[in-house]
Parts: structure tokens; C-alpha cells; sequence
């Protein structure tokens, strides 16, 4: 029997299905600004790293400068407010999940490398927010996951009380297991996400799960 008391719950490719939202805002993104829009698996590949979009746009684009980095970003994250959220939608039954979770007591925190007006306004738009005690997103100072940044300095002063032994990772690219492994928590791939099947089980994930749905026989 597992001690879990709090979940941590990945966005994108976790909680969402977000992916065709995102290749098609990088690809309106590199449209409007009339530049040569980067091959579309490169796209695909590069997303399901799970590197967050400022990296992302370094990977499709490494002779870019930091400031034009900086302006696709920008220029993007507009994008994806405006267009990119009525073409991402919750995964199933992932309001009936978080509402189970919530209800058995367990504290539950999204940790994403999406900027964090973004995840917001999904999370209230499907419902999920209520169930949330902490988004943590991308804020431009945050070191994104696998970094440890978003526990050390956001979830573990809130929670004092709760030791990383008690702590499950969710999410579904290797940046997410890795996060886990640099907290010293568990982790549980989201095998229906995006993240590439054998990077993730090379990390050797505490479980998997096959749908969203699955993590309740997980915890309770």
C-alpha cells in the first residue's frame, strides 16, 4: 500500500491533449512573422520532448538570437491564447479523476512548462481548476522540469509536511520522469501522452498508466 498524499499532475500530454494545438500555433507563429516554418516531424518530435516552448523554438531554430528567440515566443504564447485553445481538449474522464482524487483527500498541484496564463485558462475553461491546490507554469524565472526548481521553491515550502516518498509524479515525457527522479519522488508515465515510449521506460518509471483514469488504482 502506497503513502501518497500529494500528486503531481503534468499538463500538456497528461491532463490535456494539447498536442495539435501546439504544432499548429509554432507553425502560425513562424507563418505570420514570414519565416520558413521548420519540417513538420521535426515539430512533432521536438514537442514531445517536453522541453518547454522557449527551448523548443532554440531546437527548430538554433541561429536565431536570444531576442528573436524571445519575439517568437512572445508572439506564440499570443497565438495559443487566441486560437490554440479551442483545438486542445481534457483527456477522458479527467474531470471524474481529479474529482476522485480531490475527494479522497489527496492535495493536487500541476506543475507544467507551459506558460502559466495558458495552463490557467485551460484549467478553468475544462473544469479542472477547482481541484487544484497550486499551478506552477512557465513565469520566464522558473527553471522548467527536469529542473527541481518548481518543488524546492514552490511545492515544498507550501507542504512542509510532506516528504517526497510521499509524492507521485504524473506525466508522460521524460522530462516529467526526470523531475520525479531529481525530487526524489515516484513517477508514472502517462503512456497515452507524447512523450517517446522508449526514452520513458529507459527511466524506469514506478508505474504506467494507459489512461488518465488509471491513476486511481494507483492511489487509492
Amino acid at each position: 500500500m502506497n503513502n501518497y498524499k500529494l500528486l503531481i499532475l503534468d499538463f500538456d500530454g497528461t491532463l490535456c491533449a494539447t498536442h495539435d494545438a501546439i504544432l499548429f500555433c509554432i507553425k502560425r507563429t513562424y507563418q505570420t512573422l514570414h519565416m520558413t516554418v521548420p519540417n513538420h516531424d521535426f515539430i512533432d518530435e521536438t514537442i514531445r520532448a517536453g522541453l518547454g516552448m522557449e527551448k523548443t523554438l532554440e531546437v527548430l531554430s538554433p541561429d536565431l538570437t536570444q531576442p528573436q528567440i524571445h519575439h517568437l515566443l512572445s508572439l506564440y504564447e499570443k497565438i495559443y491564447l487566441e486560437e490554440g485553445e479551442d483545438k486542445s481538449a481534457p483527456f477522458p474522464k479527467a474531470v471524474e479523476t481529479l474529482a476522485k482524487l480531490h475527494a479522497a483527500n489527496f492535495i493536487l498541484t500541476v506543475v507544467s512548462n507551459k506558460a502559466i496564463a495558458s495552463v490557467d485558462v485551460a484549467l478553468e475553461r475544462f473544469q479542472l481548476k477547482q481541484y487544484i491546490a497550486m499551478v506552477i507554469g512557465d513565469t520566464k524565472t522558473l527553471r522548467k522540469k527536469p529542473d527541481p526548481m518548481a518543488y524546492t521553491d514552490y511545492i515544498k515550502p507550501k507542504f512542509k509536511s510532506i516528504n517526497p516518498k510521499q509524492i507521485l509524479m504524473v506525466g508522460d515525457t521524460p522530462a516529467d520522469l526526470l523531475f520525479a527522479q531529481n525530487i526524489d519522488a515516484d513517477s508514472c508515465w502517462a503512456e497515452y501522452g507524447y512523450g517517446n515510449k522508449k526514452a520513458c521506460l529507459e527511466l524506469h518509471p514506478t508505474y504506467t498508466i494507459k489512461q488518465l483514469v488509471d491513476v486511481l488504482a494507483i492511489v487509492l
